[in-house]
């Protein structure tokens, strides 16, 4: 992972992408900090993208591709106001995963999705930081509703989906790769 890409810039770059971050809403939870993805967090993407071991993201993808798609969950703030996160544990900062309010190609409408590192699945956190998002993008972020697709062999996205109150919406308009769909709605 030497590409020069991937590489953090310095001088008045670095300041000049440092002050975009600072833009990017910083939310922190009772144990956890989303806060905006640096280069530092990419190499945690590639551990999640690179293998896919279960086979829930689509992979297994390249080195390349990671980088493409971590660009564009990034400048999804830029685009569209909302975006990829990285999940840091608060006491010490390590990555632990990501959290998107994003828009891939096809998208009808903003999704909230989650991944997080097999050493720090089982603890909750998950569940903690997406329920942060939802509830930014539900408020703050202006949304009316989000949706997650969830692999439909992948039971604990889709028991996390359903511990946040999402629905099953059967019908929603772009199901991405045989997806199911969950619906997540503003409380009313």
């Amino acid at each position: 992972m030497n590409m020069r890409c991937t590489q953090s810039p310095t001088g008045r770059p670095a300041k000049r992408a440092q002050a975009l971050r600072r833009a990017i809403p910083r939310i922190e939870t009772e144990r956890l900090t989303l806060r905006a993805a640096t280069l530092a967090d990419f190499p945690a993407w590639v551990r999640l993208l690179v293998p896919d071991d279960e086979g829930f993201m689509g992979g297994p993808h390249s080195e390349e591709e990671a980088w493409e798609a971590f660009c564009v969950y990034v400048a999804g703030w830029l685009l569209h106001g909302h975006g990829l996160w990285a999940v840091t544990r608060k006491h010490d900062d390590a990555t632990l995963g990501f959290v998107l309010v994003g828009l891939e190609w096809g998208d009808a409408e903003p999704e909230l999705g989650w991944m997080v590192l097999t050493d720090a699945r089982g603890q909750g956190y998950a569940t903690e930081a997406a329920r942060a998002a939802r509830d930014w993008a539900l408020s703050d972020g202006g949304l009316d509703t989000l949706v997650s697709y969830v692999h439909p062999e992948n039971a604990r996205s889709i028991a996390l989906a359903e511990r946040l109150g999402a629905v099953s919406d059967a019908h929603n308009p772009h199901p991405v790769e045989g997806a199911l769909a969950f619906r997540h709605e503003a409380a009313s």
